[in-house]
């Protein structure tokens, strides 16, 4: 019913919506959240580029926005309306990560890079298809889970990024799985007999 309404009605009764919630998320329970997530999906259909990239930047910041918006915005291909919630929001979910870091561009790798916390599994992904740019960001994230896997390919790429090799020196946990990994592979290797 809500998609009837014309444009221009849809961004403002959305703009209205969402001043609203932003105004008493803290006091919602998950029932009204959720009842939030269906009137914002509704309403944003159509709904001009600056207008979704405002609700993104006012819903990214808050700790119970509702998962589905956040997760449509995170998805938009355009990085104005993405980049808040990729940052900021503490509501998109690894799964939602992991898919953006398979299948978008380098702002939205940059974008996840910068958040406060990452996974291991998404900072495999960042490492694995990220610029030096976006790979910088990851390496100097203090959130950011490094596997041994990716403490590897770091210091890989760090052979031919100098800036890349001084942020992972600055790194204690990146140094000791590097340690770690080369511990392991000394063990597995074959080792020659000793001379007589």
């Amino acid at each position: 019913m809500l998609r009837q309404l014309p444009a221009a009605k849809r961004a403002t009764l959305l703009k209205a919506v969402t001043e609203l919630f932003a105004e008493e998320a803290i006091r919602y329970r998950p029932t009204q959240v959720r009842m939030f997530d269906g009137l914002f999906n509704e309403l944003i259909v159509g709904v001009d580029t600056e207008i979704l990239a405002g609700l993104s930047r006012r819903l990214a910041p808050i700790a119970n926005s509702p998962k589905n918006i956040i997760g449509r915005l995170a998805l938009s291909d355009d990085i104005t309306i993405a980049e808040p919630v990729l940052v900021r929001s503490p509501c998109v979910e690894d799964s939602t990560l992991i898919d953006i870091a398979r299948s978008k561009g380098q702002t939205h790798l940059l974008a996840i890079a910068c958040r406060s916390a990452l996974a291991s599994e998404v900072v495999d992904l960042l490492i694995a298809r990220g610029d030096e740019v976006a790979v910088r960001y990851v390496a100097n994230n203090k959130g950011a889970r490094i596997s041994d896997a990716s403490a590897v390919a770091l210091a890989e790429r760090s052979k031919s990024d100098v800036a890349l090799a001084e942020l992972i020196s600055k790194r204690r946990d990146i140094t000791q799985r590097l340690r770690g990994a080369a511990g392991k592979t000394q063990k597995g290797s074959p080792v020659a007999p000793a001379a007589a």
